[in-house]
């Protein structure tokens, strides 16, 4: 595995921690995910050279995103025929 593959695996890691820490302490869980991804966008905008380069990382993340979830989905409802 790559630097940039470790890297990526473990930021993916860490944000999932402090997302688990908003929910433990009670946030709201709207109020909590939206500060968080207007942060991440923000810092996105911040460090890309352009619009469209940040728009690109955005959408690859969201196209990302909406795989894991799909693949979590499917993991969860294999699960549920066996039981």
């Amino acid at each position: 595995m790559s630097k940039i593959e470790k890297d990526f695996d473990l930021a993916g890691e860490m944000i999932n921690e402090v997302l688990d820490d908003f929910e433990a302490g009670n946030l709201d869980a709207g109020a909590a995910l939206g500060g968080a991804m207007t942060a991440l966008v923000f810092r996105i905008i911040l460090s890309s050279p352009d619009v469209s380069t940040a728009m690109g990382m955005i959408t690859s993340s969201m196209a990302s995103g909406a795989q894991l979830a799909a693949h979590y989905q499917d993991a969860i409802d294999d699960d549920e025929i066996r039981h």
